[in-house]
């Protein structure tokens, strides 16, 4: 379980990256990663986009990855759905 200061910098970063390469777009951003066009994120694609975000280093990323996942994927399919991602990303914008 990620503590309070890991998601706050996770959605800081994950919303810069956003920002700065997708005009702000989420949805943009996840097609971006899902690079098999299946609808969903799998861990690595997520490793790629904590990567371009500065989450983590080569060494930890994939923890945070598992992490991520771990809690991301609520329906437990081993992936980050469009759904899944736009709850955490965009669940709590104005």
């Amino acid at each position: 379980m990620a503590s309070a200061e890991q998601k706050q910098e996770l959605e800081n970063k994950v919303t810069e990256l956003v920002v700065s390469r997708f005009g702000g777009d989420y949805r943009a951003a996840f097609k971006h990663y899902d690079t098999d066009g299946n609808g969903t994120i799998s861990k690595a694609e997520l490793h790629a986009l904590l990567s371009d975000a500065g989450i983590g280093n080569r060494l930890t990323r994939g923890a945070w990855a598992s992490g991520i996942l771990a809690e991301m994927d609520t329906d437990g399919d081993g992936a980050i759905s469009w759904a899944e991602f736009e709850a955490v990303f965009e669940g709590d914008k104005p």
